[in-house]
Parts: structure tokens; C-alpha cells; sequence
């Protein structure tokens, strides 16, 4: 258990300066008790007819087994806002429940992370590549320079756009004055069906309830920093070994216990 909090907060702890990370956090609840019986077996009730003997198990009570993990949520919470002042960097305000729909190899995924760039070709992509989508569920496309568009073929080419990009509020995306498309920002009725996947991204399990979202707010130059608190995580890793050594102690204690009762019962010593 301990060990379980421990890894969970150094996740959290390792992506505190990732943008747009949520942080997971940690429920747990009492384990299933066991129901101790002593069993044993009642001799003969008369001692010049012997009488077979009869098996019975009087109850002693409750044993606890500890605790056990009931679910790892994330933690939708807003995080903190930082300018960048980069074009293609965008953050969503307004609202937690709110995200960026991305195309990737698995299908549509949803993210927080707005730091976004260009490919060669003009298609706005994640920092992993994963596609940007529109409220038309195609990949958002902007121009690109043909000195960028030349250099396909040169990995460390930058494709500059070929006139200047605005991002609207509401997600739309222009580009020398020309609208481009709109940005797909997702809702979901239940977020505890987001469950995260990896590369920053969440999938939907279960009964989400994906909807076009309300109330967000897209700003540009900006991003959204991680929701993660590292004073809060540093308290979490000392419960953590506390927990260990309770544990551990609770272990040696009833080792003891037992073998104080082996010795007692058999005689040995």
C-alpha cells in the first residue's frame, strides 16, 4: 500500500513541469475482514461410556487485512496559467472540463497540453505528432512557407506559416485573415470515465458522455501548466513512509504474537 502511494506520488512529482498534466490521485478503503473461529473438538460427555467426540467452531471475532486500493482518479483540476507568447501555444480557460480533441495511431484522444507546432506540411500537430482536430473531425491545416514546404526532406527544417495565425476565443483558427476551421474542444458529462493513456492524453472509458464543450475559453501565447503541487506530494511521500514503517511494525508484531503462541501451546520452547 505504502509502496502503491509512493509510486503515485512520484509520477505526479516527475511530471510537475509537464503542461497541461493532471495529477492522479489515491483512494483506498478498509479491506475485506476474515471471521475467526476457534475449531476444536468437544470430548465424550460420560467417561465410563465413551462417546464420539463432537466437532465444534466457537466464533472469536473480526480480523482486519488492512487496506487496499479502490481507484487512482485524476485530479481535472484548472492549473496555472503561463505566457509563452508562442503562436500555436494555447491554453483552455474558463472551465476544467474542457479538451482538445487529437487524432492519434489508437484514435481520437483528448489532452490539456496546447503547446502545439506545424509539420512541413502545415498540419498543426502535438509535440508527439498527433494530429489537431477541427469541429469537422479533420486535422487543423495551415499554409506554410514554399521555402518550408522545399524542405520536406530536412528533418531540422522549421515550416514557418505563410501569413500571420490567430486563434479566437472560441477555438477558431485564422490564418492572413482567412478562417481555417475551429479548434474541437470535448466535455464529457462524467470525467471519471477520462482515464489517462499516456503522452499526456486521456481515453474515454466507459459511460463519458463526449459533448461539444460550453464555457471554455481558448487563449493564445499561453499554456496550462501542470495541476501537480510539490509541497503537497513531498507531505504525501513522508505518510508514505510512515505508513511503511507502521506496517512494518504491525508484521514483526504479530510474528512475535504467533510465536509466542506456538511455544505456549506446544510447550516448546
Amino acid at each position: 500500500m505504502a509502496e502503491s502511494l509512493a509510486d503515485n506520488v512520484a509520477n505526479n512529482l516527475a511530471n510537475i513541469n509537464t503542461t497541461g498534466f493532471k495529477q492522479t490521485l489515491l483512494q483506498i478503503e478498509s479491506a475485506p475482514t476474515l471471521d475467526i473461529y476457534r475449531i476444536q473438538t468437544d470430548p465424550g460427555q460420560r467417561s465410563t461410556t465413551p462417546l464420539p467426540g463432537i466437532p465444534t467452531a466457537q466464533y472469536v471475532g473480526p480480523l482486519g487485512t488492512g487496506t487496499q486500493i479502490y481507484d487512482t482518479p485524476t485530479s481535472f483540476e484548472q492549473g496555472a496559467l503561463k505566457t509563452t507568447g508562442n503562436t500555436l501555444d494555447l491554453a483552455i480557460t474558463g472551465t476544467a472540463n474542457a479538451f482538445f480533441s487529437v487524432q492519434t495511431p489508437n484514435g481520437v484522444r483528448y489532452t490539456r497540453n496546447g503547446e502545439f507546432v506545424q509539420d512541413q506540411n502545415g498540419i498543426l500537430r502535438t509535440q508527439d505528432g498527433d494530429a489537431v482536430l477541427s469541429t469537422t473531425g479533420q486535422p487543423i491545416q495551415l499554409s506554410v512557407t514554399a521555402g518550408a514546404a522545399a524542405n520536406q526532406g530536412n528533418a531540422q527544417a522549421t515550416p514557418q506559416p505563410a501569413g500571420s495565425v490567430t486563434v479566437a476565443s472560441d477555438g477558431t483558427i485564422s490564418q492572413s485573415g482567412v478562417a481555417l476551421g475551429q479548434l474541437a474542444l470535448t466535455s464529457f458529462a462524467s470525467t471519471l470515465n477520462l482515464r489517462p493513456e499516456g503522452a499526456n492524453n486521456f481515453a474515454i472509458t466507459g459511460n463519458a458522455g463526449p459533448a461539444a464543450a460550453t464555457g471554455a475559453i481558448v487563449q493564445q501565447g499561453m499554456l496550462e501548466a501542470s495541476n501537480g503541487n510539490v509541497i503537497r506530494s513531498m507531505v504525501d511521500l513522508i505518510t508514505a513512509e510512515r505508513w511503511f514503517d507502521a506496517n512494518e511494525k504491525s508484521m514483526k508484531t504479530q510474528d512475535d504474537a504467533t510465536n509466542t503462541a506456538i511455544s505456549k501451546v506446544t510447550g516448546m520452547q
